[in-house]
């Protein structure tokens, strides 16, 4: 209670969808996994002469017959031994569409006989119909206005297969105490096959929407109490997804094993009782040997080994058989069909769009956990301290004349960027939808202001989440505006570049594939925004690769607990992996980031050696007596950056670049003729704004390594660092990319 009392009513409702989750989760394991044993069970279990009938569970197939009476059904008029109805009737709801619904429904039943070669038995299915399922065609179906009336009745002479209890001091077969066995009650017109297979079927469908459902139930209860650290959610996850379908399916495994060892001991004890010999006929060997056989069949996976060598193999031995008995035992063997999903071509249709589907999530969830990792990753800026790369600020929107707003079409309000459309109204009624005829939008430069100064923003190519929207309706059309006005708190991201209008300056812009982002959300909200989207997707994505998985499974019949173990180590292998991918992209991103303003170094570097020679022509004949200034120069001119492989060298050439400027900054001020030199003017201009740039992209360098080397000595991090090679970057530029793998590039 007092969990809940700190949470807000967002998260009491999410928490609530969480809780719910978890129990529709526990709800669905526990019929899929009694679906699993019981499909299981029936494969297992020949079709027994009615001669070989003792006591226990059995499996009987034969004709239907009259016994203690016959009823008639409601519409058809027809005679039959149980009968199940339905009347329908078609209406439109209040939107027009047609749906339909129940008047009247029901069922009844009486005893009836079933005849096979070997002999007759009576099925005695009490007052409890609702607790048997009765598996048949439907036999009548008709209409009449907007009534549907429809029947699905066992009939006399038609052929049905029963799995109940034969009681023998009563002579019938009951459908009480099945549960012990992992069978069920059931009553079928159809084949093993069929009744197995789609029992397979909907059990895995069950399993795998309630693995689903219990990695979305985690993810929302730590959504609900703000917890987006995916690491978490992955410990979690294993704990949780491992635990129930280690516990849950170990459980029913025993209780289905011991079911079917149970049976096949009473029938085999049968055999060895001193008493009713004269029972003990070929049939009842047959059908212990086809037990016996079909239990060693249907044995798959390490588990059920073990669990058959174990209850059965040790335990009992097979009986002894003569040749026409092992030979009735292996017909009933081979007349025992697989269980097999019949609809081959929907399970594979359902697999294939399930996993497409788990694809597009899964990528939609790397994409939001990727961007609240690199928000996290990148620290947040002032405008004063901006250095080249991706930044982070946190500031107040502004315009001036330099760069005025604009002014939104609907409401005429200042912004710097507004999306407008319009739409009309098409169609009638609920058809009634409204479809776009015009859409507009524009973005203008502005000022992101701070208590330290401003930086400029070009917001063309940005994600921008407009805090206002304006709606009208005027006769069948809608006329709406969104905006970012001015002088808002907002949050960017972006890739703080040179100014394409200053190049002496850094702006915020698109580049590449980088995020940008505006919006006035606060930072944290957005990181949470992003990690909970990220946690549903990875939930809803797991749960669809299990749905498919498991269906192509089911709809072969090798659907097993075994599967059910591989899936509890197979999630946490997964997401492992996942956590693994994601950190090691965050890694590869840093050392991007490094990799690129170093390249941006060596680039400035090379522009500025290639403007020495020129230079050097330029005052050679002005400063001709400046003998030690122009071999200072002709050094620099000789020293090529791309050249040198060592931080030290990289630093002596900066501190004689910077000392021969300004020895020839003193010169030109002196000699008034060279001073007023355009082409000396420009050059020295060159030379200043390249060495301001200079400056920022070292700035940016040294924060990136900091950053980098923080993250590659940080667990988990460190594994990956060391698994892969990731070694420490020195805190000042080396001279090129190229030359990272040179020893004297790295440190260790």
């Amino acid at each position: 209670m007092k969990a809940f009392m700190g949470l807000g009513v967002k998260q009491i409702i999410i928490a609530l969808l969480g809780l719910a989750c978890l129990a529709g989760s526990y709800h669905l394991m526990q019929t899929g996994l009694d679906e699993l044993s019981q499909a299981r069970q029936m494969e297992r279990m020949p079709t027994t002469p009615i001669a070989a009938l003792t006591n226990g569970p059995y499996v009987i197939a034969g004709e239907t017959g009259k016994s203690l009476g016959i009823l008639t059904t409601p519409y058809s008029g027809s005679e039959a031994v149980y009968y199940r109805y339905k009347l329908e009737e078609e209406y439109r709801d209040s939107d027009g569409d047609l749906r339909t619904r129940t008047l009247d429904s029901g069922q009844r039943g009486v005893d009836f006989l079933i005849r096979d070669s070997s002999g007759r038995a009576t099925i005695a299915p009490g007052h409890e119909l609702a607790d048997i399922e009765w598996n048949l065609e439907r036999t009548y179906s008709s209409r009449s206005g907007d009534k549907i009336y429809s029947e699905w009745a066992l009939r006399p002479g038609e052929n049905v297969r029963v799995i109940g209890r034969y009681d023998h001091e009563i002579g019938k077969m009951v459908f009480a105490g099945l549960e012990a066995f992992s069978l069920p009650a059931l009553v079928s017109g159809f084949t093993l096959d069929i009744d197995g297979g789609g029992r397979l079927f909907s059990a895995a469908i069950r399993i795998s929407v309630a693995t689903g459902l219990l990695a979305l139930g985690v993810a929302l209860l730590l959504i609900a109490v703000k917890i987006h650290r995916f690491w978490v959610y992955v410990w979690l996850m294993s704990l949780a997804v491992s635990g129930t379908l280690s516990v849950l399916g170990v459980s029913k495994l025993n209780q289905e094993w011991q079911g079917i060892a149970t049976l096949y001991e009473s029938r085999y004890q049968h055999l060895n009782a001193d008493t009713d010999k004269d029972e003990i006929t070929p049939f009842v060997l047959a059908d212990l040997s086809a037990l016996r056989q079909l239990i060693q069949k249907s044995t798959s996976g390490w588990l059920d080994r073990w669990k058959y060598r174990t209850l059965v193999e040790k335990r009992l031995p097979m009986p002894e058989l003569d040749a026409s008995t092992a030979e009735e035992a292996r017909q009933i063997v081979e007349s025992q069909p697989g269980v097999r999903f019949q609809h081959t071509w929907t399970s594979r249709g359902l697999s294939a769009v399930s996993a497409v589907l788990a694809i597009i999530l899964i990528l939609v969830a790397i994409r939001a956990v990727k961007l609240k990792r690199l928000i996290e990753a990148v620290p947040t800026s002032s405008t004063r301290g901006l250095s080249f790369g991706l930044a982070e600020l946190k500031a107040m929107v502004d315009v001036d004349e330099t760069y005025p707003p604009v002014h939104d079409p609907l409401r005429n309000e200042k912004c710097v960027a507004y999306d407008y459309t319009i739409e009309e109204k098409r169609g009638s009624g609920k058809d009634a939808k409204w479809h776009i005829t015009e859409h507009q939008k524009e973005r203008v430069p502005f000022w992101l202001e701070d208590n330290e100064g401003r930086v400029l923003v070009y917001p063309e190519g940005a994600s921008i989440a407009y805090p206002k929207r304006h709606s009208e309706i005027r006769d069948d059309k809608r006329y709406t505006v969104r905006l970012l006005d001015t002088l808002v708190n907002v949050y960017c991201l972006g890739f703080a570049g040179l100014d394409r209008r200053q190049p002496d300056r850094l702006a915020l812009q698109k580049d590449g594939d980088s995020p940008f982002l505006i919006t006035t959300k606060k930072e944290e909200d957005i990181v949470l925004s992003q990690g909970s989207g990220g946690l549903t997707g990875t939930a809803l994505s797991l749960g669809l690769f299990l749905f498919s998985a498991t269906v192509l499974l089911a709809a072969d019949g090798s659907f097993s607990p075994d599967n059910l173990l591989l899936s509890a180590l197979a999630v946490p292998l997964v997401l492992c992996a996942y956590l693994g991918v994601l950190h090691y992209n965050d890694i590869v991103f840093l050392k991007n980031r490094v990799d690129r303003a170093s390249a941006n170094i060596d680039t400035i570097l090379q522009q500025r050696h290639d403007l020495w020679p020129n230079l050097e022509k330029v005052v050679k004949t002005s400063l001709a007596h400046e003998t030690a200034l122009l071999q200072a120069i002709a050094r620099l001119r000789s020293a090529n950056p791309a050249e040198m492989n060592s931080v030290e060298q990289v630093d002596k050439l900066l501190s004689a670049e910077k000392q021969v400027t300004t020895t020839l900054l003193a010169r030109i001020e002196g000699y008034p003729d060279l001073k007023n030199n355009t082409v000396i003017s420009k050059f020295m201009d060159i030379m200043s704004e390249t060495e301001n740039y200079l400056a920022l992209l070292r700035s940016s360098h040294t924060e990136s390594v900091m950053i980098y080397n923080t993250r590659i000595q940080s667990f988990p991090d460190l594994i990956l660092a060391k698994l892969f090679r990731f070694r420490q970057f020195t805190s000042n530029p080396a001279t090129s990319t190229r030359d990272h793998q040179l020893p004297p590039k790295w440190s260790d």
